[in-house]
């Protein structure tokens, strides 16, 4: 038996014991100490006497432990690990307080392994767990140790970053100070901090982490505390822990705005009744300028997949009651979900699915960067043997050998049809595993190319796997079938509120390179009015070809607050509910998501509009089985009776519920042998969420890695 030390054992033989021995044990009739990590249960019966706290072993530890600390500098008062380090236990409970050493200590120079990882190799004591983590977790042989006897020092081979998106995962695995956090030096012991909580916002999988707090500001980031039942490692990737900082880079906006173009004034509004007042008389304005023109001028509400589900859910109750409204999702998807199983991961919500499979097939994705808790899964998969991977899309770099068939459709068709050598393996495997990205979905043969999916299910007990790369994206699909935002939409409204949506998306730059080619005539009686609901939303978040192509006249910005400011629900791509706490106070007159659009259309109350005459207290749903049917039911739960906390309803009346399943008429549709292309150029700021293009950290660790990535020696 060995001693039983926790907080360090984080993953199985990865722990101080392997290399310093301090697990030592006293064996009756053995002349010395016996390390019991290295020795069987057997050896140990068959003499039947062990002792772990006889005079022997205690002189034995306190002897390992002096050696351990012979080089090792007393750097505990400076040193960011002070209160969370191992050997500061080790040596509290085994060591002596006399010193023996009086020569110069041994010096080594510290190395530069990139902006996420600071190293006090000075500090180390050899364990090696930064080289097994490497090696056997992430996949990447840079980190080693080199050298003989007094000269050994552990670094990289040769002078190179530790390029992973799994690097940050090392500091918490190094029992001492010789690895720390780069990005926050010197901010806090671990005695000043309060945890709480939280999930990842970086990812579609919501990952459980632990929020550190101190002075009501956010420090660090870590993965969440593992239970001693749970064998099951949390490893969190860069992007989760480091990416927070994103929210609250120079660019945050704490203040409402108004910008008018014909004037080029550009005012700050402090109170949130004006902001409400003016956008007011803008919809009542509008509505009778659409009255005398006989139009239906709508104000189209624009949303991304990173939206929760209290605010999607008011989204679609005030479409219902005012009919000027139209909601509308910036993703280019066009895909109707009938089922609450359909695209989602399916086979990674229960382990013996993935131990009982042998064979892998990845269409258009690349799991490393797009869900590291995939991968990380999948080369334990592989490493335990047995396990091939195959993928059709474009190449990509992986920690694991692949077998690449291909980037065109065709080759997805052929295997479906039969007519691919792939199919014999296929038909072989063992409880096969499809997964694709959902980004597939968004092209203009998805619901092809969902139909030629399907058909791969026969060779498969387990259901197809959709990777999705927002945090709601399973949501959104769960709750409604949402039109995406189209040419059309654009002429027949008269204002676009934009809800934390990002202009960099590849559908908003087709709509305004197809209106700069005059491809389509945005004509209106009136200029655009333009509403920004996001935390870094400016007049220059606009840019001159959207300002030109939307004929913008008034700009309004509400700020909104952050991920960790307010408390939301999503559902993951495993089809988990999570939930978002409030962690920190907002920052200037900022709001919830959810408030904003309460407070803005309670305000119309006593207006009527002429182009809702008819209110519409019913609410259509399209479902298929009746599990999808109690989570529309469970989502009302959330905007209606539990979202304030003065216990706010949104209707007294009761809402009728039309019930309506439209998948039998299908159309013909066709297949665009075209390739399959991935969608992830920059896995630190090229996301889908909001944050990780504003993080210096990110941006730092963007810039080492399109250096090795392309031919360009200055960016």
């Amino acid at each position: 038996m060995g001693i039983n030390i926790p907080h360090y054992c984080y993953h199985k033989n990865l722990s101080i014991s392997g290399n310093c021995r301090m697990c030592l044990i006293e064996v009756k009739n053995s002349p010395k100490p016996v390390v019991s990590c290295a020795m069987s249960a057997k050896a140990c019966l068959n003499n039947n006497a062990i002792f772990t706290q006889s005079p022997l072993v205690k002189k034995a530890r306190e002897n390992i432990l002096e050696f351990l600390l012979l080089n090792h500098p007393l750097d505990c008062p400076i040193c960011d690990q002070g209160g969370e380090c191992d050997l500061q236990d080790q040596s509290f409970f085994f060591g002596i307080t006399q010193k023996r050493f009086y020569s110069l200590k041994r010096f080594v120079t510290d190395k530069n392994i990139g902006p996420i990882v600071k190293t006090l190799m000075t500090r180390c004591i050899h364990c090696t767990r930064c080289v097994r983590f490497a090696d056997e977790i992430a996949g990447v042989g840079n980190l080693g140790i080199f050298g003989r006897g007094l000269q050994s020092e552990i670094g990289t081979y040769i002078n190179k970053v530790f390029k992973s998106e799994l690097s940050g995962n090392v500091i918490d695995l190094c029992p001492v100070g010789a690895l720390t956090a780069k990005p926050y030096p010197f901010l806090g012991r671990s005695w000043e901090l309060k945890s709480i909580t939280g999930i990842d916002f970086s990812d579609g999988f919501g990952t459980n982490i632990n929020i550190f707090l101190k002075n009501n500001k956010i420090i660090k980031v870590l993965p969440a505390t593992v239970t001693k039942d749970s064998a099951e490692i949390n490893w969190i990737s860069d992007k989760t822990r480091f990416s927070f900082d994103g929210m609250f880079s120079p660019e945050r906006v704490t203040k409402g705005s108004i910008f008018v173009s014909k004037t080029k004034q550009y005012t700050n509004l402090l109170n949130w009744k004006d902001i409400f007042t003016k956008i007011v008389q803008i919809l009542y304005f509008q509505d009778h300028l659409s009255r005398h023109f006989y139009t239906l001028k709508k104000l189209t509400i624009v949303f991304n997949y990173n939206i929760s589900l209290e605010v999607l859910n008011l989204l679609n109750l005030l479409s219902n009651k005012y009919t000027f409204l139209n909601i509308r999702k910036i993703e280019s998807s066009n895909i109707i979900n009938h089922s609450d199983h359909q695209l989602i991961l399916n086979s990674f919500s229960n382990k013996h699915k993935l131990l009982t499979s042998n064979l892998c097939l990845l269409i258009n994705t690349n799991p490393r960067f797009e869900g590291t808790n995939v991968n990380i899964k999948l080369r334990q998969r592989f490493l335990k043997g047995n396990f091939k991977i195959a993928s059709i899309g474009s190449l990509k770099k992986l920690n694991l050998p692949i077998q690449s068939l291909g980037s065109n459709v065709n080759i997805l068709k052929s295997i479906a049809e039969g007519n691919h050598l792939f199919c014999k393996q296929l038909q072989l495997s063992s409880n096969p595993i499809i997964i694709c990205n959902s980004e597939v979905l968004k092209r203009k043969d998805s619901n092809t190319v969902l139909a030629v999916l399907e058909t791969l299910k026969q060779f498969s007990s387990n259901e197809l796997n959709f990777l999705n790369s927002s945090i709601n994206e399973a949501g959104v699909y769960n709750l409604n079938n949402f039109k995406k935002l189209e040419k059309k939409d654009l002429l027949q409204s008269f204002g676009l509120y934009f809800l934390n949506n990002s202009f960099s998306n590849s559908n908003i730059k087709k709509l305004v390179e197809l209106k700069s080619l005059n491809l389509f005539n945005y004509y209106n009686s009136s200029d655009t009015t333009i509403f920004i609901e996001h935390n870094h939303g400016t007049i220059s978040y606009l840019s001159k070809a959207i300002k030109e192509s939307f004929n913008i006249s008034n700009y309004f910005n509400l700020p909104n607050k952050t991920f960790f400011e307010s408390t939301n629900t999503y559902i993951n791509t495993t089809g988990h509910f999570k939930k978002n706490i409030e962690c920190i106070p907002n920052i200037g007159k900022s709001k919830d998501d959810w408030s904003i659009l309460r407070k803005l259309f309670s305000c119309t109350k006593h207006i009527n509009f002429t182009q809702c005459l008819n209110i519409s207290h019913k609410i259509n749903f399209n479902f298929k089985n009746l599990t999808n049917f109690k989570n529309f039911v469970n989502f009302l739960d959330y905007p209606v009776k539990s979202l304030s906390k003065y216990s706010f309803y949104f209707n007294n009346k009761s809402l009728t519920l039309i019930l309506k399943y439209d998948g039998y008429n299908k159309s013909k549709s066709k297949i665009f042998t075209t390739k399959l292309q991935l969608w992830l150029e920059d896995f630190y700021i090229s996301g889908k969420d909001s944050y990780s293009n504003k993080s210096s950290t990110m941006i730092k660790c963007s810039k080492i890695y399109r250096k090795d990535s392309y031919n360009f020696s200055i960016l």
